[in-house]
């Protein structure tokens, strides 16, 4: 014999048989909407012309010019301009310069020799405010940085993203910086050396 549960079971499902019955003839009629019945012309396909293609020769079969060129035979056409060729040595040294100068009366130059000593790039400090996990966090804290008027950007590394303040010329600035975000944010930070890619 059946137990209650199974016997809900059964008067569920033809309960759920006999309204489908019902339903689904009223619901599916069988008649096909309006928004289908569109009528869509294709055009015929054009006619394209059959090009013909030679095949490759090689150059001795080919039709070759009936007189040869003579390249003594060329005219060249006239320029409107001619540049004026003047055999003249320029000098190479700093005494033929000042030779030169003496025959055509002419006061030389004066030759100053200047050396450039490459300027080294001073430290730059930046104050590394936090290290998030998420970029999520770290795009919400530049975008508060940022909106404040802070010079902030973030770099990632080895899944890491950092959000930084800075760079600054001198590192009292940095730790000054590194006092405002703690006051303004709450957040704690640290006075880093600035390197592009760190």
């Amino acid at each position: 014999m059946l137990d209650a549960k199974s016997k809900y079971r059964l008067i569920g499902a033809g309960l759920l048989i006999a309204s489908s019955a019902v339903l689904l003839p009223l619901i599916l009629d069988g008649e096909r909407p309006d928004s289908l019945d569109v009528q869509i012309s294709v055009p015929e396909r054009p006619e394209f012309p059959e090009i013909a293609i030679a095949p490759v020769q090689p150059i001795s079969e080919m039709d070759m010019a009936d007189e040869p060129v003579d390249v003594n035979e060329i005219e060249l056409l006239p320029s409107e301009t001619k540049a004026q060729v003047v055999p003249t040595q320029e000098p190479k040294t700093v005494s033929e310069v000042i030779a030169k100068s003496e025959e055509s009366n002419i006061t030389a130059p004066e030759v100053v020799k200047v050396t450039k000593e490459p300027v080294p790039i001073a430290d730059r400090w930046t104050l590394q405010v936090a290290t998030f996990g998420k970029q999520e966090n770290a795009a919400r804290t530049l975008k508060k940085l940022q909106d404040a008027g802070y010079s902030a950007y973030v770099i990632t590394t080895n899944s890491l993203f950092k959000v930084f303040v800075g760079p600054e010329l001198k590192r009292e600035e940095s730790e000054k910086m590194k006092q405002k975000v703690l006051k303004e944010f709450k957040l704690s930070g640290i006075v880093v050396k600035y390197a592009p890619n760190s």
